[in-house]
């Protein structure tokens, strides 16, 4: 289980970096919430895998498997390893019992192999009485994902109580699983919020820090933004009504122009950079934008993002 938690969780961040809170970040309430919320489900999960553990067990002799709700023939039992399960079949009619799946049986002892016939196929047994005789016993041992099983049975003929299937569940693997799942899905969810409250910081980087306002246009006014400013790192146009938003270009010392990437969020338009001029192109129609501030970078300590709050890390190979 733990390697399947790490599994899980190298699936959900990426093997060679990893997004960690900085300093600066850890002491803002916004992330001092997301811990406390974090260490909440870690908190449930511990204390659920520590119920599961310590539940008892209830204890008994032998026993014979419970009848189906559909037809009494048709039989369930719990696996314990410390108990004899008691079958009962009926002369000339076959027996099925069946493990758990994926299991595989390995060994079948029987105590009469003259009144009774066996014949061990995957994780199925089928029995077959052949002669009226008196109580004998089964021992099957299987081979479960690597781990030993052992099943005792007491085997005897008559009448009453007579089972065609009996078949076999597992309910300390069924709580082990729950109470994995229940982790996992902790886990995924605590890993949720941190992934949105990381991208909502990184989407907060376009806009924090002090706006330069100070740009120019000349050309085609329609194509012109509402707004246009820079953070030093992103450069913001802002296009209201989600107005049509042209080709954007950015235009080099010597007049070559560069499809500049960008991406749209509501009624911005999202570069990231910010460059000297840019032209807008659609069809004939060209305005030319002009930054008229000083070159500036105030972001001195990098953090390997596009936020002085979120820090990428190496991870250790």
């Amino acid at each position: 289980m733990p390697a399947l938690r790490q599994k899980l969780s190298l699936r959900l961040s990426p093997s060679a970096t990893a997004l960690k809170v900085t300093d600066a970040g850890a002491a803002s309430r916004l992330w001092r919430g997301v811990g406390a919320i974090w260490h909440r489900l870690v908190a449930l999960s511990v204390v659920s895998a520590a119920v599961m553990t310590v539940a008892p067990r209830p204890a008994s002799a032998s026993e014979t498997p419970r009848p189906g709700t559909k037809d009494a023939r048709v039989r369930t039992v719990n696996y314990d390893a410390d108990q004899v399960v008691s079958i009962v079949g009926s002369f000339r009619h076959a027996i099925e019992i069946q493990f758990g799946p994926g299991e595989t049986i390995t060994q079948a002892a029987l105590g009469d192999t003259v009144s009774w016939q066996i014949a061990p196929v995957g994780n199925i047994v089928f029995l077959k009485p052949r002669e009226r005789a008196g109580p004998t016993n089964l021992i099957v041992v299987t081979n479960a994902g690597g781990a030993v099983r052992t099943y005792h049975f007491n085997l005897s003929i008559g009448t009453a109580g007579t089972m065609y299937g009996v078949r076999f569940r597992y309910p300390r693997e069924e709580r082990a699983m729950a109470t994995l799942q229940a982790q996992l899905a902790d886990l995924k969810a605590a890993k949720a919020i941190e992934a949105g409250i990381t991208t909502a910081a990184l989407d907060h980087a376009v806009i924090e820090g002090r706006r330069n306002m100070n740009y120019t246009v000349q050309g085609d006014l329609a194509l012109q933004p509402s707004e246009v400013s820079d953070n030093g790192e992103f450069t913001v146009l802002r296009y209201p009504g989600h107005a049509d938003i042209p080709s954007i270009f950015a235009v080099d010392v010597d007049g070559t122009e560069t499809i500049v990437p960008y991406d749209v969020r509501e009624d911005f338009v999202v570069i990231h950079a910010v460059y000297r001029q840019l032209r807008l192109r659609r069809g004939t129609a060209v305005l030319c934008i002009f930054n008229e501030a000083p070159a500036r970078n105030e972001r001195g300590d990098r953090t390997g993002t596009v936020s002085n709050v979120v820090e990428r890390k190496v991870r250790e190979q």
